[in-house]
């Protein structure tokens, strides 16, 4: 979801609080892009999930075994007792290589094709 500024607030989708804590207990250093005054959480449709834009350096995820995004978005699907495989995803995210490059990925779609589209990127980029 595009956290462009809306009537004079940046939007964010309402699962991202949930996303935020998942990877904080993960042991990331997570934050907002936007101080707290700045946002305004948006909710969609009951079978459609938005992914908080997110940014990581490809450094810090080097010895990270699974992609931690589809890590996530499995976690959040479990906590909500619901299946990946019922929903709608929205996914965008960016990593930065130690060179500075910035390799992004978006997906909209199937919710196990994203989960799978997250996880075939993840290896080509780490190649």
């Amino acid at each position: 979801m595009d956290s462009e500024r809306a009537n004079g607030e940046h939007r964010y989708p309402a699962s991202a609080s949930d996303f935020m804590k998942l990877l904080r207990e993960q042991g990331f250093s997570v934050e907002y892009e936007h101080e707290r005054a700045e946002r305004t959480l948006v909710e969609f449709k009951a079978f459609d999930v938005w992914v908080p834009v997110l940014d990581f350096t490809l450094n810090v995820l080097a010895n990270i075994p699974a992609n931690i995004v589809a890590t996530a978005i499995m976690n959040y699907f479990h906590a909500m007792r619901r299946d990946v495989k019922d929903s709608i995803l929205h996914v965008e995210y960016s990593m930065r290589k130690e060179n500075g490059d910035v390799v992004k990925f978006k997906a909209d779609g199937a919710g196990s094709d994203v989960v799978e589209a997250i996880k075939a990127f993840d290896l080509d980029i780490r190649d």
